[in-house]
Formats: C-alpha cells, structure tokens, sequence
C-alpha cells in the first residue's frame, strides 16, 4: 500500500477501535500466499493429515508438503555446546525468528531465560530466550 493509504487504514481501523466496534486480541491469522493478505476462517478449507501429504495450494507450480514436523536447534552463544530444541511444522518461519519462548515454570530451560542464541543461517541475528506462560509446557 502506498503511505497515504497506510495512514487511512491506520486512522479507520483506531477510529473503530476507539468505538468499540472492533477489538484486539491474540488470534491465528490465515495468511494467503496468493492472494498475499490475510483471510477469515470461513475462506479456509482446512483439512485433516495423517503425517506427510503434497497438498495442491493456489499459486504454487509444485505440489507442497505438509503434515511434517521439523527439529532443529540453536546453539547459546555463551556456550555453544549447549543447544535448545525447536520443533515446526513451517521450517520457512524460521528465518523471521527473533526469540524462543519457553515456558517460566518449566524447569528445564529456568537456566535459559535472558540467554541469546546463535541463529544457523543468520549469525549477527539477535535472539533471545523469553519465559512466556503462554507456552504449552
């Protein structure tokens, strides 16, 4: 969008806001790949896997995979023989990573909270561990 346009979303949406007519809260947001802007629940046709599929999607030549999940680590920086488990089910989203929530009464990351990390592909990347409750043990 260009900045004009930005700004008069931005006043509409806070106008609205200020009314009560919407509100903010945390929810999932379906994203479209190609219609690139976000879609309601009733425009997404979910369905159920049984482990590794190739899904056709709108607006991709090849087939995608999906019902998979992916492990990978990163390492402390102080200590890099130390490393934290992250698994997803999107190994793209990675790439965006900033931090890695854990859960504050889980005693097995207690050391970990405040620590940074290495990312694997973009090192100079800062990512730090924050303690969330919001975090399924």
């Amino acid at each position: 969008m260009d900045e004009q346009l930005s700004k008069s979303v931005a006043v509409g949406f806070t106008q609205l806001f200020e009314r009560g007519l919407i509100y903010r809260a945390t929810r999932l947001v379906n994203w479209s790949t190609a219609l690139k802007t976000a879609i309601s629940d009733i425009e997404v046709d979910y369905i159920d896997l049984d482990g590794r599929t190739l899904v056709e999607v709108p607006g991709y030549d090849k087939k995608v995979e999906f019902g998979v999940i992916v492990h990978f680590t990163y390492k402390q920086k102080d200590d890099p023989t130390k490393e934290i488990e992250v698994a997803t089910t999107r190994i793209e989203t990675m790439l965006g990573d900033v931090a890695v929530a854990v859960h504050p009464e889980d005693p097995r990351y207690k050391d970990w909270v405040g620590k940074e990390l290495i990312h694997p592909f973009i090192p100079d990347r800062k990512i730090v561990v924050i303690a969330d409750d919001f975090v399924d043990r």
